[in-house]
């Protein structure tokens, strides 16, 4: 925006000088201007103040209404300071005098590093803009997630036996649950028929929203073979399990050869006759009377997953109890958690240790010791997996 050419012809030697690859358009009335903006788009304007028609504070508001993008310099002669500050406050983005042109090339690749920056900056801002939009829509997701499995959660719970039918039915006995997530791959299920009660201590495949599935169709499994079509004997128990499991999760079809199912224990108290028979499946049982304790292990293959039912076999244990011993059942959870000094697990043969140690305070204060032991040892380590215990007085 230059009206004398003698000035015009300076600017394009200063720029030539400097070796700045240029293309420069000359306008001096505002019709020029606002067709020069659109059809020529010019990275920058040079803009000298007073002109015919219009001067360089309503030029700049032109190209602001037009293209608020292009850097606007202001070249013109000499100025007050209060005139350098109205523009640069107005807007302008550097102001040259005639008598400093030697000034121009380096401001010219300043504004464009400004332009850069400032690109690069509502580049950010944007990215980041999005990014908080994206975040609000991942927690409120979460949330939703997270509100559903905790309704699921509720309904695992429902299936379990409330405790105050196990503390009715067995006087003497604690169930330690605990849920690495919200819901649980553990589960627990108790029945009675007649003089027989059944508990049952279960490790399925994984644990989370999986694990309680697969949680959900072992209960119930083990309702309808045992209330229903009335099996009593443990290890039949169990064969149905293996068979009910892969017909559920479709294991006998060749193209779903996938090896998700559970671990059991499983006993059966025959109050009448004082017999306790227990079969297990991955899992064992831990019978005291008095400080005397057997450990009575299970059979070494789960339930479900690639066994069929002519491969696999439970064992039947037949054991008489007095009254006054005490059976415990568990999942790994407890014995694998890592935590101590040296954060390593804490292994079966230590929980056995300690069931015997916190037994000496009576199996009514041992639940509280056992749980409190569990936090001492896992201190800020994250929860292995889920927690199972079940221990009863007979």
């Amino acid at each position: 925006l230059e009206d004398n050419n003698s000035d015009a012809d300076l600017l394009e030697r200063v720029l030539n000088k400097a070796e700045l690859t240029h293309e420069l358009h000359i306008v001096d009335s505002k019709e020029q201007f606002i067709h020069e903006l659109h059809r020529f788009k010019p990275d920058v304007i040079l803009s000298d103040h007073s002109l015919p028609s219009f001067n360089s504070l309503e030029a700049l508001q032109i190209s602001r209404d037009h293209r608020p993008d292009i850097p606007f310099i202001l070249v013109t002669g000499q100025v007050s300071e209060e005139f350098a500050v109205e523009c640069m406050k107005a807007g302008v983005d550097d102001y040259i005098l005639k008598s400093s042109l030697i000034r121009l090339p380096s401001s010219i690749q300043t504004v464009f590093s400004k332009m850069d920056v400032s690109r690069e900056k509502k580049i950010i801002e944007s990215l980041h803009n999005d990014l908080q939009v994206a975040y609000r829509d991942i927690e409120e997701q979460s949330k939703n997630v997270k509100d559903s499995i905790t309704y699921a959660k509720l309904i695992q719970e429902a299936m379990l036996p409330e405790k105050e039918i196990l503390t009715r039915v067995f006087a003497n006995s604690f169930v330690i649950y605990k849920a690495k997530d919200i819901v649980s791959g553990d589960f627990y299920w108790f029945s009675q028929r007649e003089d027989k009660l059944f508990l049952a201590v279960a490790d399925c495949t994984g644990h989370g929203v999986p694990g309680a599935l697969m949680s959900m169709v072992g209960n119930g499994l083990l309702n309808e073979i045992v209330n229903v079509k009335g099996t009593t004997q443990p290890n039949l128990i169990l064969k149905k399990m293996n068979r009910g499991l892969r017909r559920a999760l479709k294991q006998d079809i060749k193209e779903n050869q996938q090896g998700d199912g559970m671990d059991m224990a499983l006993c059966v108290i025959d109050k009448k006759n004082h017999i306790l028979e227990f079969a297990g499946a991955n899992r064992h049982l831990l019978y005291f009377r008095g400080m005397d304790y057997e450990l009575i292990k299970g059979n070494k293959h789960g339930i479900g997953g690639l066994y069929t039912d002519s491969q696999l076999e439970f064992i039947n244990h037949s054991i008489p109890y007095k009254e006054g011993d005490i059976i415990y059942m568990y999942t790994d959870g407890y014995a694998d958690q890592f935590g101590g000094k040296k954060v390593k697990r804490m292994m079966t043969r230590n929980l056995i240790k300690l069931l015997k140690y916190t037994l000496s305070f009576g199996i009514e204060e041992q639940e509280q010791l056992l749980i409190k032991w569990l936090e001492k040892w896992q201190g800020q380590q994250e929860q292995t997996d889920d927690v199972l215990l079940l221990g009863v007085q007979l």
